[in-house]
C-alpha cells in the first residue's frame, strides 16, 4: 500500500483518536462528523484499539456515556457538530461539574434555526 498524501480532517480525527486508543468511545452519527465514528469503528472491529465503541440513540445519551465511563475511571472520548452539542448542552454542564476531562472531537457547522417571516 501507498503513502497516503492526505487525509480528511474527519479521518485525521479518527486516527488521532486510534492513537489514543480510549476506554470507551459514545457516538451518534450526525453531519458533518458522521465519518469521524465511521472510520473509528474499523479500527475497533479490526481489533486496532481495544475500545469499547457505543452507538447511542441520541447525542445526549452519548455525552452521558461517556460521563459514565469517564467517571468509572476510564479515557472517554465522543465526536459531534454544532447542532450535536446543542442537544448535549444539558450533560455537559454534569461533565464540567464533575471535573470529568472528557475529549470531544467537534465538527463545526452553522446551528439551524427557524425563521419566522410576517
Amino acid at each position: 500500500m501507498g503513502i497516503r498524501e492526505r487525509l480528511s480532517g474527519n479521518e485525521a480525527a479518527a486516527t488521532a483518536m486510534r492513537q489514543i486508543n480510549p476506554d470507551v468511545v459514545a457516538a451518534f452519527p450526525i453531519t458533518p462528523s458522521t465519518e469521524i465514528p465511521q472510520y473509528f469503528s474499523t479500527f475497533v472491529s479490526n481489533g486496532t484499539v481495544d475500545t469499547e465503541f457505543v452507538a447511542v440513540e441520541s447525542e445526549h445519551s452519548a455525552m452521558s456515556a461517556c460521563i459514565g465511563a469517564q467517571a468509572a475511571g476510564g479515557r472517554a472520548m465522543t465526536a459531534t457538530s454544532a447542532n450535536g452539542l446543542s442537544l448535549m448542552w444539558e450533560m455537559l454542564y454534569i461533565a464540567s461539574s464533575l471535573r470529568l476531562p472528557i475529549v470531544m472531537s467537534l465538527v463545526n457547522r452553522a446551528v439551524s434555526r427557524s425563521t419566522k417571516y410576517t
